[in-house]
């Protein structure tokens, strides 16, 4: 098996590679004058079971479309030198968030992206808590869609750094009725209690109206989702909840894209933290903000691929609780 990384995932992609014990495969990634990127493998690919890793989000230096390129033009490089298996792992799944068809004549993106990584014959791909779930179902049998999902590293988050005496002190809240499921099904874990937040969209990155519903009165409010962009709609859901009586309130979101004014808003908000995990490239401006904190989720993606590779069930990194205390795995925070 060789692993290789594109520009936006070396990072992730190198702590991948210490849990898997193997080096990072080399590559010449190279830029023409007009921007246009190529790539050259420096190592025999031949009848090899290949992954690649790469983000398909923002960076400091690229857009999600510049990412797609880059994992587009790698995958087809491996093909060239007849790897026997393509395994794309992209912890941030980019364009998932247009997952349906909300109005007439609307683009369904998420299965634009799967209809390509087909057409490029990707055995197989690998993600991080989709926005949707049915996402998995734009894929064919011929290049079937690992979800794998963060709770695991969330629930320990809160256990170690959130619980003050018990359980009974902390609420866990769904930022909408999508979110639902996530909420309750990491509150039956923690047995605590668990409210929703009803919002009603105008446009994309704006909310026209948001109530709560359930009690966070004298309660630590833990928000959880799969993707915080620009803050609006999370700093408004803190305000909520502390006008509704929450002592303290925090957000665990698994991609944290941080766009525009995102980390100025976060810094004037109610949040006593904001938890994300390193799905996505990590910037300067995200790092330096003391109310972000981050959890390196690697070692579950190098579970997910060794497993993959040895024919072993993915079926435990969904439902067990317990298995970062199993594998020793601790809070790796960045």
């Amino acid at each position: 098996m060789n692993i290789f990384a594109c520009s936006n995932s070396i990072d992730f992609s190198e702590r991948v590679c210490r849990y898997l014990e193997k080096p990072l495969g080399k590559v010449q990634m190279g830029e023409y004058a007009d921007g246009e990127k190529y790539f050259v493998i420096e190592e025999n690919v031949r009848n090899k079971c290949c992954v690649i890793i790469q983000s398909t989000c923002r960076s400091e230096v690229q857009s999600v479309n510049d990412a797609y390129m880059e994992l587009f033009i790698m995958i087809d490089a491996l093909k060239r030198g007849s790897a026997s298996k393509i395994v794309v792992v992209m912890p941030c799944y980019g364009y998932q968030r247009a997952d349906r068809k909300d109005y007439s004549r609307a683009s369904i993106s998420a299965n634009v992206i799967a209809k390509c990584l087909e057409t490029l014959n990707t055995d197989r791909v690998i993600v991080y808590d989709l926005h949707a779930g049915q996402i998995a179902g734009f894929f064919s049998n011929k290049c079937p869609l690992d979800n794998l999902y963060n709770e695991v590293y969330f629930i320990k988050y809160i256990k170690k750094y959130i619980i003050i005496d018990k359980t009974d002190d902390i609420i866990i809240v769904a930022p909408d009725e999508g979110g639902m499921k996530t909420a309750s099904r990491i509150s039956s874990k923690l047995k605590c209690d668990a409210a929703s937040i009803y919002k009603q969209r105008d446009k994309a990155n704006s909310i026209s109206v948001m109530k709560l519903m359930g009690n966070v009165e004298n309660k630590i409010a833990i928000i959880v989702d799969d993707i915080i962009d620009t803050a609006g709609t999370a700093c408004k859901a803190c305000e909520i909840l502390k006008k509704n009586g929450a002592t303290r309130v925090y957000m665990l979101a698994s991609h944290g894209l941080f766009s525009r004014n995102a980390i100025e808003r976060i810094e004037n908000s109610s949040f006593t933290e904001v938890i994300v995990t390193n799905t996505v490239p990590i910037l300067d401006k995200v790092r330096n903000c003391k109310k972000i904190k981050i959890i390196d989720v690697s070692w579950l993606t190098s579970e997910a691929v060794k497993r993959q590779y040895c024919g072993e069930s993915l079926k435990e990194l969904y439902d067990n609780r317990h298995l970062l205390e199993e594998n020793n795995i601790g809070i790796n925070l960045l």
